[in-house]
């Protein structure tokens, strides 16, 4: 007979022959020989309830009463055997499961441990062992995990965000509606001919893009009064029994942002301030003339019927000489560049202060202008002034802008 848990594969019924009767009425025990009995007797014991033939409990076998006596005491559970199985199986089920082929699939580097350690009771040690490590162990850098800056645009979504109190934020909101102000206005030329005006310039340098720059609060910023502090005073002659002391306040890194770009592009002064106050200034940051290559002033402009001097660049521009693709326009004044909207660059006005750093930026805006085909695509996909011409108000602008509806400020 059979002792295992599930019984021999024969049925019920045939685990047991004629010879093996139990008599419960009369409680009597008949010992008979059996050749299917593993007892030498064969003697089964009567009682009140019928035995679970299924177990086959014979009383006369020790070994069975051993193997009985030891599931009935449950032994001590080790706990180190035990959890070293419970890894195991965790291992083999990771290796079969469908995450593993998912894992491999995004990235083949990552690498699946073929055999845990085992359980060791430090947490960190059972940490490590089932740590997936990333292609890379390097960790992320400052650059890399610090917001993508766009020229402008970031610094002035800041300045709405956080409606912050200091100079610089103030700054950024009031030249925003200065910008949407300037950009939504209508206006045309005064004088008709101004139309067909034309005036172009020989190309000295034989750099592919051209930069038109704004001299006033641009680069620099004359004092109304010269007993003001500043950084230099020049001389300038109103007229030949005149001459005026003007204190100037030069923009940081000014001169620096001239030379370097000069080496990969064509730079040009477009100014709306007269030519001999303009003159004296571009001398002092261009001292040996070999940056600046054309100076136009306040006559080179295009007088609109409210009075506003703005800068018609198509005027100094051919398809062959300097094409509209290749020239940019960088100036405070949004109206300045609003004949042309695309090839125009903010920038927030500059008076006086030594912080002020917008120059670096748009240093690094420019050279990566570099090689552009169209000048204007490049404005257009970073700046978005197209989207600054909104009649519901310059909130929508913003709203358009970043996304989200911003307060009142």
């Amino acid at each position: 007979m059979s002792l295992t848990r599930n019984g021999s594969k024969m049925s019920r019924h045939g685990r047991f022959t004629n010879s093996q009767i139990l008599d419960l009425k009369k409680t009597k025990i008949f010992p008979q020989s059996s050749k299917h009995s593993d007892s030498p007797t064969g003697i089964f014991l009567s009682s009140s309830k019928a035995p679970d033939y299924g177990q086959a409990h014979l009383l006369n076998n020790d070994a069975l009463k051993n193997k009985i006596k030891e599931k009935r005491i449950p032994k001590s559970i080790d706990t180190e055997v035990l959890l070293n199985k419970l890894v195991t199986r965790v291992e083999s089920k990771i290796g079969q499961s469908p995450f593993k082929k998912k894992m491999m699939a995004i990235n083949p580097t990552i690498e699946i441990p073929s055999q845990l350690k085992p359980y060791s009771l430090t947490p960190q040690s059972r940490t490590s062992t089932f740590q997936i490590q990333s292609p890379t162990s390097k960790p992320r850098s400052s650059s890399q995990n610090k917001r993508i800056e766009i020229y402008y645009l970031s610094k002035l979504q800041k300045a709405f965000d956080n409606n912050g109190s200091d100079y610089f934020s103030r700054i950024y909101r009031e030249h925003f509606h200065q910008t949407y102000q300037g950009l939504n206005h209508r206006f045309f030329p005064q004088n008709n001919n101004d139309y067909n005006r034309s005036n172009k310039l020989t190309k000295k340098s034989q750099q592919q893009i051209t930069l038109f720059f704004d001299l006033d609060e641009t680069l620099v910023h004359c004092n109304e009064n010269p007993s003001m502090p500043c950084d230099v005073i020049l001389d300038i002659n109103v007229s030949k029994n005149q001459v005026v002391k003007a204190g100037i306040n030069i923009r940081p890194y000014a001169k620096e942002l001239l030379r370097n770009l000069s080496k990969s592009f064509e730079i040009i002064i477009f100014t709306a301030s007269h030519n001999c106050y303009a003159e004296k200034v571009c001398n002092f940051l261009d001292p040996e003339q070999n940056i600046i290559s054309h100076r136009l002033y306040r006559d080179s402009c295009t007088l609109t019927n409210n009075s506003l001097y703005t800068k018609d660049l198509k005027i100094f521009c051919d398809n062959t000489n300097r094409p509209l693709s290749q020239v940019a326009l960088i100036d405070n004044a949004s109206y300045s560049y609003a004949w042309q909207l695309d090839n125009g660059i903010p920038i927030i006005p500059f008076y006086d202060n030594k912080e002020d750093k917008e120059l670096l930026d748009l240093e690094k805006y420019l050279k990566n202008m570099i090689g552009t085909i169209d000048v204007r695509e490049y404005n257009k996909n970073h700046l978005k002034l197209n989207l600054f011409i909104d009649q519901r108000g310059p909130y929508r602008v913003l709203e358009s802008l970043f996304g989200k509806q911003q307060q009142p400020q």
